[in-house]
């Protein structure tokens, strides 16, 4: 009820949900804004009593009270002491305010990030939730440290200056009003036309585009360079930035007018101000008294004018935050599943009962999956490419939510397990292991943040990573990707494998975990499995059936099913799919390169 309830809030409310937050400081912020806008008009005042003086007494100058001067100097001397003080000690309060929700909406972001289905990442581009995480999320640093005290201010500093130019004279000040109101209205006309609201989402959309394209291609240069291609030759990476700049250049020229008039009559009071106090003038009894209060007009309008442009602007950018807010909570809304009655399993076998799922909603990946691993048991997964081998782990991992059937992990349900507790219980290794720009120890130390270095060490030397690391630069302590510390696709696949060593997780998942490693190395990996994998339940995915051939159990997946099942030597006398497979794996291992008939043969 309470998920639903925020999602009600949007834009404006949310940003102040948002920055609710940090309130005390806000508000003593916005406080010190209204008092530091009220000490800069105070000058205007003094600027005006000192002409009034002057203009009373322009005849007789003698009479000219230089106390009332001095007092005016020491008025405006004050005013922008305090001004100085107010601003600083305001902007000083917001933007700590702001960078501290800065700060916490990241780590939600994050920890958010950690728990909702993997699926999310897949139909998200890098680009998507890099835009999320750094310029949507400074527009909420902007609108807190800057907007929310500006708001303060031109509510407050306008509302007491057009009381006292009301009581001054209440047809200049209608005058004065006038053109503000206009502006207001034009404005407001602009901001509701849908087309302009249509025009600034797409203009996020293509700049979320065009930032994900970006990071594709700096991804993607080295294959760039390799097939000699230009930057134009990259049509989307050239075709997005157009799209930007073309969506730009539309919600700029649909703007213009409209925005332009705005402009024009919100900067213009003293265009109908003028001949208004020349109208008035003519028709007042005591015309010295008149002027004064025209002089104190044409003063004070344009002293008001600059935090009403403040919260002008702020109206106008409602657009983009809006958008910003709408772009960060649809990552903050995501669903995530929600484990009423947690378990906690005691035991680790693996069991998936009738398991159907697909990524679309329409084509099933995995139809009708029924399969028991017991505690223990070493699993081969074998098949086609697109069967469906690496969904069938994700599964497992709860990486989607499934369609039908359920998986179950010594009994219990997955969706009744902790997330926490699912990840201490799984360890995995893909067929892409990521390495982080950091020590060689911490990257390792990941597979368990309570490890010692002599532990990082063994497992290094597990998985047959320790020598490399040893020729790097300051050995566990390099940095990798810097000072020309880089590891090989091999090297860093051996390194995450060494993870899953000090990880010690009951239940391990190998998606062709050896796929880098040369013949010798992939023989001393094999071994350390043998001993990591004593008492665990493993499954191993293979695209060469040699690595699990002694395997408690292999699956055949096809087309999203279970084709087969059983040991090495059942499956090859009874699977044709399995046969075929194996046969196209020795026809592989005598693959060789050579010069045509009659020729020197050459054999890689």
């Amino acid at each position: 009820m309470k998920e639903k309830q925020k999602k009600q809030k949007e834009g404006l409310a949310r940003l102040f949900e948002l920055a609710g937050r940090k309130s005390h400081k806000l508000i003593m912020a916005a406080v010190l804004s209204v008092c530091s806008a009220l000490s800069r008009i105070v000058f205007f005042f003094a600027i005006y009593g000192v002409i009034r003086e002057i203009l009373m007494n322009y005849s007789t100058p003698e009479h000219m009270r230089v106390e009332k001067v001095i007092m005016y100097s020491g008025i405006t001397l004050a005013g922008i002491i305090l001004y100085g003080i107010c601003s600083y000690v305001s902007g000083s309060l917001s933007h700590v305010a702001a960078y501290d929700l800065l700060y916490e909406i990241r780590l939600q972001l994050m920890d958010k990030m950690s728990r909702i289905s993997m699926g999310y990442f897949n139909g998200t581009t890098q680009g998507a939730i890099k835009k999320v995480m750094t310029d949507d999320v400074e527009e909420i640093e902007t609108f807190v440290a800057h907007n929310l005290s500006d708001v303060a201010a031109a509510v407050a500093v306008p509302l007491f200056t057009i009381i006292f130019l009301f009581v001054m004279d209440w047809r200049l000040a209608l005058v004065t009003l006038f053109t503000i109101i206009f502006s207001l209205i034009l404005l407001g006309m602009c901001l509701k036309q849908k087309d302009k609201a249509a025009l600034q989402k797409e203009m996020q959309d293509r700049l979320e585009q065009m930032t994900s394209t970006i990071v594709e291609f700096i991804h993607g240069i080295p294959v760039i360079k390799i097939f000699n291609r230009t930057l134009g030759a990259f049509k989307r990476y050239k075709n997005d930035i157009n799209a930007f700049v073309d969506s730009v250049d539309r919600t700029a020229k649909a703007n213009a007018f409209p925005m332009g008039l705005y402009y024009v009559f919100f900067g213009d009071q003293m265009l109908f101000l003028l001949p208004a106090s020349i109208l008035i003038l003519q028709h007042e009894p005591d015309f010295m008294s008149g002027v004064l209060v025209v002089i104190l007009f044409f003063i004070i309008g344009q002293g008001f004018k600059e935090p009403l442009e403040n919260m002008m602007n702020l109206v106008i950018g409602m657009n983009r935050i809006n958008e910003s807010v709408k772009r960060i909570d649809n990552i903050l809304y995501q669903p995530e599943i929600i484990i009423e009655e947690a378990q906690i399993p005691k035991r680790y076998d693996v069991t998936y009962e009738n398991v159907s799922f697909s990524y679309d909603g329409k084509r099933n990946v995995l139809q009708n999956i029924n399969f028991h691993a017991n505690e223990g048991m070493v699993c081969g997964i074998v098949g086609p490419s697109g069967g469906g081998k690496t969904t069938f782990l994700e599964l497992l991992l709860r990486f989607y939510m499934l369609d039908e059937g359920s998986i179950k992990i010594g009994g219990v349900d997955i969706v009744k397990i902790p997330q926490n507790v699912l990840m201490e219980k799984v360890a995995f290794v893909f067929q892409e292991s990521m390495v982080f720009s950091d020590t060689v120890e911490n990257n390792i130390g990941m597979g368990n943040n309570m490890a010692s270095y002599e532990q990082v060490v063994q497992a290094a030397q597990a998985a047959n990573i320790h020598d490399v690391i040893m020729k790097l630069p300051d050995g566990y302590q390099t940095i990798i990707g810097k000072e020309d510390a880089y590891l090989s696709g091999g090297e860093k696949q051996r390194l995450a494998i060494a993870r899953l060593f000090l990880k010690d997780a009951p239940i391990l998942v190998l998606d062709e975990a050896t796929a880098y490693a040369d013949a010798e190395n992939e023989s001393k990996i094999q071994s350390a499995f043998a001993r990591l994998s004593k008492g665990k339940t493993v499954f191993i995915i293979a695209h060469r059936i040699r690595t699990i051939e002694n395997a408690d159990c292999i699956l055949v997946l096809n087309d999203g099913r279970i084709e087969a099942s059983g040991i090495h030597e059942e499956l090859y006398r009874d699977c044709q799919l399995y046969r075929n497979m194996l046969k196209a794996n020795e026809r592989r291992a005598e693959w060789t390169i050579g010069m045509r008939r009659g020729e020197e043969n050459y054999v890689c």
